[in-house]
């Protein structure tokens, strides 16, 4: 799949060596980190904020695919970062929209003559945020505090589906991720 990414040049032109954004990024175990051919990261909001989308659609920050040695599958992450002030900072909806764009348009759509050639593992779906600026929480502690904000709603969503794989998208502070070998 790497090789097909590459080989396309608009997939190319998206490939970044970092999932950040807004001092906001996902962290890689140190297994995986550094060892580009286990994984590509890939910028879909790039794709879809160019003078080919007059409006552009909602899309996550970040599509990581990480190889997976022991199955000849790969593990799909999907990341939206977002550095806001309060939770009122971001739009729920939109979140989901992000999510929807890349499962639905940029994987299935538009790439799926790559994307859907290959078996996936694992499909895993983060908003990676720290509304609180409360850096130094536990994942359980800042759980606490967004239960009925954005976890209640994420919880309610239906799951997103890509290639029979479902997941919710799971809200989690900065550095609480790990992107990690499967």
């Amino acid at each position: 799949m790497f090789d097909e990414i590459i080989q396309n040049s608009e997939l190319f032109a998206l490939i970044r060596s970092q999932c950040d954004e807004n001092e906001i990024s996902a962290k890689f175990d140190e297994q995986l980190e550094g060892d580009e051919e286990k994984y590509i990261i890939l910028k879909p909001d790039a794709y879809y904020n160019t003078i080919n989308f007059p409006t552009p659609l909602p899309s996550v920050d970040c599509l990581i695919i990480v190889k997976c040695d022991s199955n000849q599958k790969y593990d799909f992450y999907l990341i939206e970062l977002k550095n806001i002030k309060s939770p009122a900072g971001f739009n729920k909806k939109n979140i989901v929209e992000k999510f929807k764009t890349v499962i639905e348009d940029f994987l299935t759509k538009r790439f799926g003559y790559i994307f859907l050639n290959y078996r996936i593992n694992s499909l895993y779906l983060f908003f990676i945020s720290d509304p609180y600026r409360k850096g130094n929480l536990t994942d359980k502690e800042y759980e606490k505090i967004i239960k009925g904000l954005k976890l209640e709603f994420f919880q309610s969503v239906k799951p997103l589906v890509f290639k029979g794989k479902e997941a919710f998208i799971t809200p989690v502070l900065p550095n609480s991720v790990r992107i990690t070998p499967c």
